[in-house]
């Protein structure tokens, strides 16, 4: 399935058109014409065996996609660095080693709260005793797919007034474009929504948000470069509250859970 970017620079027709050579050395291919049409054959360097085939555009991954490659590296520590600390005959339960299995999970990115609840469950059902691979393997299993087990949850929506969302995350972890979908969303059920732009320090985020507000039909709230997010928030929600919105949305700025600072200012958004 491809997805739309609006912010992809779109190619002209001579430009999708034209192969993509790859040179086969760190000098610049020179070319035999000076037209907008490209040459046949690249000219290579001397000495240089023969010129490669097209660049093949790599497909884009899907939503399932990116989580497969996700699990990529969480599947290649569970089946390499976890069997070395079992090794073939098995390895007694202790303290020792429930430190090591712990540090070893945390490593394929699966978080504190599931790699905890990994080894404790270990060490309930196998302490004194000498473990094999399996018995790991089963047990990670059994903690994973119990995590994963949740029911739905719908929108809370207020009695009276606009429903606030406040959206936050990690960088990178899609919150503006998460914004969009959940915007089509309500719009879709009949609702109006008015979006805030809380990330004021990334300017490119201000941008995106305003034209998914375009095409999607909803109202968007704005406020200057490295302003205070808590304003643009509140002056969303207002807005919300004076045009009788059914939701408001407000963005922010992604940041870590180690970042005091930026962690505050969540607080002092909500």
């Amino acid at each position: 399935m491809a997805i739309w970017n609006p912010f992809g620079k779109k190619k002209s027709e001579s430009e999708e058109s034209a192969p993509v050579e790859k040179p086969v050395s760190d000098e610049p291919i020179q070319e035999s014409n000076s037209g907008d049409d490209p040459p046949e054959k690249p000219v290579v360097p001397s000495g240089a065996a023969a010129a490669t085939q097209p660049a093949k555009e790599e497909p884009k991954k899907g939503f399932f996609g990116k989580i497969r490659g996700a699990l990529k590296k969480t599947v290649q520590v569970l089946n390499t660095d976890i069997r070395d600390i079992v090794g073939k005959d098995g390895r007694l339960v202790d303290d020792a080693f429930l430190d090591e299995l712990f540090a070893t999970l945390i490593k394929t990115d699966m978080g504190t709260s599931t790699a905890t609840k990994i080894r404790d469950e270990v060490g309930r059902k196998f302490r004194a005793r000498v473990v094999q691979m399996e018995d790991l393997s089963s047990t990670s299993k059994e903690i994973i797919t119990e995590i994963m087990q949740q029911g739905d949850n719908d929108i809370a929506y207020a009695a009276s007034g606009p429903t606030v969302i406040m959206v936050v995350g990690v960088n990178g972890s899609g919150k503006t474009t998460s914004i969009a979908k959940l915007t089509h969303q309500f719009i879709s059920d009949g609702k109006s929504v008015v979006l805030g732009a809380g990330d004021t320090f990334r300017a490119a985020a201000v941008a995106q948000l305003k034209v998914w507000a375009e095409r999607l039909g909803a109202e968007i709230v704005t406020g200057r470069e490295q302003s205070d997010p808590a304003s643009v928030a509140y002056k969303a929600v207002d807005a919300a509250k004076n045009s009788n919105a059914d939701i408001c949305i407000v963005d922010t700025a992604g940041r870590l859970q180690t970042q005091t600072n930026l962690m505050d200012e969540l607080a002092r958004i909500r």
